[in-house]
């Protein structure tokens, strides 16, 4: 009762309390609402907004058109970039008025697929019916995708028609041809003391913080950068021990003698032959290596370089065990046998349906293929004549079977581009041979014409186990890094890597889309930590990744825009420095002959002859377009005020002028000149448009 009369006298706090613990509520889940869907949005061009559903849909298709060779972030970018130039050249096609009907569309997917012998007729025609079939199984399957391409398609189409406008309206005119033509035709030749901004030790002029800062604020526009950040880094790799390696060796070394393992199902051993005495080394490779038996025949200069003794040896001889990069091997010299190293050879392909590379039109199946060619092979024989009759014959009519001259196929090249079965046919067989070889092309009836070149082959059997951490090691190495780490907190990273007997990576101005990092390559976990809001400099995290534990920490963090001083201080520093020197080096300077000003300044007097505005290089000194200029304001004979120029202080002294040929017009100039501007167009006008309009970019928060 008590209570009750407590709750009743404090009813209006606890109504209070009660409603504003519910408006925190209500706030806090419209706050995390808006959140949510800004987190839908990988980014904003302007006012178009790029929609993560779709963004992650063509991303996936990119990946899918790259392959294995290309990353996800590679994916991601090239996508973004086609969306940000969509974006901002779509308000231009607009008013413009450029459209694409659905035909235009249509044609274009239509030249797509019309090369694709799967679209194509036995006479080489597109197949609509084939083109149709495959596009509703497109639609029915994954109609998005579909649609997709097509606005893709549409999307392209219209780009080309505006910037096939935009380069109609470029226009060279007389007045720019003629000063091009004078730029590249006019020259003049001079001497010239050079004194280097070198002869000055940079210790000896000091640029301030707040002169680099000046210098930014007026160049502003050049020191734009991305977020960046630096970091350390120390990797404890997940590699094996000494001791690891020993243990590999010895369990491959069992194979090099009789075994026996015991069968506790049945209370039994079952004998285990010596590698060398196996009566299939094919099934006992396979069933003791961690890599499958190979039956290729290698040259020396491909072996390994470990197992190369054991070529000398009687066949039957047994190798190892030794190291070979990332794996341990015993190794059996099975066979030897010398071929020619150069084979020439000219083959008649019948395909079946579902052969490699086999044409749209193809419909044999794999036994009709057979019988096809072996009534080839009997009507020729062993006869170089016939052959080269039926050669001829399907040459032109590659509807049964296609013939083709291969020419020379060496073993040491370019040997294994070729099918193993129609490899193997020409290494097994001697010059003049024709025969019959299967591949997963089809059927080949081949004749080798030449042979050149004997090399000695080497089939070499390996049993392999990767060199690997145990459970032990890989253990061990996680606890020493969780100990690193602890130590790091509070005390100095690099020092403390010092004491643990590793090695600090510094990596730095990483950007917010990086994905490759020293030591453990392609790792976009350790960048997206690195830009999270909440990562603060000085913070460190532990990541596992491939090749072990990676303790990473953030040093520098700099948000887009302009550069700090401190960011800018190797690019800016030189150029002010440069210019305080060439300060100092013209106040030496009191007079103006050149001869006397070498002697002075412990240089000597060059001469540049030939030199044109269009490519202002100095022999001797490299680009120099401040001074080429000022030579071309000169009188012959006249001696110019010393010049501030890229890597030192000049005073030059006019030889020769060469007036370039008069010409009657400039039309072909012109022209020139209009096609090189048109074609920088599309690239320049794209960058400017970027740089007129906002762009938030949300990928690595996604990606």
């Amino acid at each position: 009762m008590a209570i009750l009369q407590q709750i009743r006298s404090r009813g209006v706090i606890l109504i209070l309390v009660i409603a504003l613990a519910l408006f925190a509520f209500i706030v806090q889940g419209a706050l995390t609402s808006s959140d949510q869907k800004q987190e839908t949005s990988i980014g904003y061009v302007g006012d178009v907004e790029i929609n993560q559903t779709d963004f992650a849909q063509k991303v996936e298709n990119m990946s899918r058109n790259m392959g294995p060779s290309g990353s996800t972030v590679q994916a991601v970018n090239s996508v973004w970039n086609s969306e940000v130039r969509n974006a901002v050249l779509s308000e231009q096609m607009e008013a413009a008025g450029i459209q694409v009907t659905d035909a235009q569309v249509r044609d274009q997917v239509r030249s797509f697929y019309e090369s694709n012998p799967q679209f194509q007729n036995a006479d080489g025609t597109f197949n609509e019916g084939a083109f149709k079939t495959y596009e509703e199984s497109f639609l029915q399957n994954d109609p998005q995708t579909w649609k997709n391409y097509l606005n893709d398609v549409r999307s392209n189409l219209r780009q080309e028609k505006f910037f096939e406008l935009l380069k109609s309206g470029f226009v060279g005119t007389n007045a720019e041809a003629r000063m091009d033509y004078l730029m590249e035709n006019e020259q003049r030749s001079f001497n010239y003391v050079q004194i280097p901004y070198t002869t000055i030790a940079d210790s000896t002029v000091e640029v301030s913080k707040s002169e680099i800062e000046s210098y930014i604020a007026a160049h502003s526009k050049e020191f734009q950068t991305e977020a960046q950040r630096d970091l350390q880094m120390v990797l404890f790799a997940d590699v094996a021990s000494d001791s690891d390696k020993e243990a590999i060796k010895n369990d491959l070394a069992k194979r090099l003698r009789a075994d026996s393992v015991y069968n506790s199902s049945d209370d039994s051993f079952t004998k285990i032959p010596a590698f060398n005495n196996a009566k299939d080394v094919q099934q006992y490779v396979n069933q003791y290596s961690e890599q499958s038996y190979s039956s290729d025949y290698l040259l020396e200069s491909r072996l390994p370089t470990a197992v190369k003794p054991i070529i000398s040896q009687e066949l039957g001889t047994t190798f190892g065990p030794y190291e070979d990069r990332d794996m341990m091997k015993v190794s059996l010299l099975e066979d030897k046998k010398s071929v020619m190293d150069s084979v020439q050879n000219r083959h008649i392909l019948v395909a079946y349906q579902g052969a490699q590379r086999a044409a749209a039109n193809i419909t044999r199946s794999k036994e009709e293929a057979k019988a096809v060619a072996d009534s080839i092979f009997n009507l020729i024989g062993q006869s170089k004549g016939r052959f080269d009759s039926k050669f001829e014959y399907f040459e032109e009519n590659t509807n049964i079977a296609k013939a083709e001259d291969i020419g020379w196929v060496t073993y040491s090249g370019n040997a294994r581009n070729f099918a193993e079965g129609f490899r193997n046919f020409l290494y097994d067989n001697d010059k003049g041979t024709i025969g019959i070889a299967e591949s997963s092309f089809g059927y080949h009836i081949i004749r080798i014409d030449d042979t050149a070149a004997p090399v000695d082959l080497y089939k070499i059997a390996s049993i392999s186990k990767a060199v690997k951490p145990s459970k032990a090691t890989t253990k061990a190495m996680r606890k020493e890094a969780i100990k690193f780490q602890q130590a790091a907190v509070s005390g100095d990273f690099t020092e403390t890597a010092k004491e643990f007997k590793k090695t600090t990576t510094p990596v730095t101005s990483i950007k917010p889309m990086d994905e490759t990092l020293p030591l453990i390559q392609k790792n976009r976990e350790v960048v997206r930590w690195a830009f999270n809001e909440e990562t603060e400099v000085g913070d460190m995290e532990k990541f596992d990744t491939p090749q072990g534990v990676v303790i990473v920490k953030v040093t520098r963090a700099s948000e887009a825009g302009n550069m700090s001083s401190e960011e800018a201080s190797a690019t800016v520093t030189p150029i002010l420095r440069n210019k305080k020197k060439a300060e100092m080096i013209m106040a030496k300077i009191s007079n103006n002959d050149i001869n006397a000003i070498a002697k002075t300044q412990g240089q000597s007097v060059r001469s540049a002859a030939s030199i044109n505005r269009k490519n202002p290089t100095i022999p001797g000194a490299g680009q120099e377009p401040v001074v080429v200029g000022t030579a071309f304001g000169l009188s012959k004979g006249t001696t110019s005020s010393p010049i501030a120029g890229e890597k030192g202080v000049y005073v030059i002294n006019l030889t020769g002028i060469s007036e370039a040929p008069e010409l009657e017009n400039f039309t072909s100039q012109a022209k020139l000149l209009a096609d090189t501007n048109a074609n920088q167009a599309s690239s320049k006008l794209v960058e400017a448009l970027k740089k007129k309009v906002d762009i938030v970019d949300n990928r690595k928060n996604f990606y």
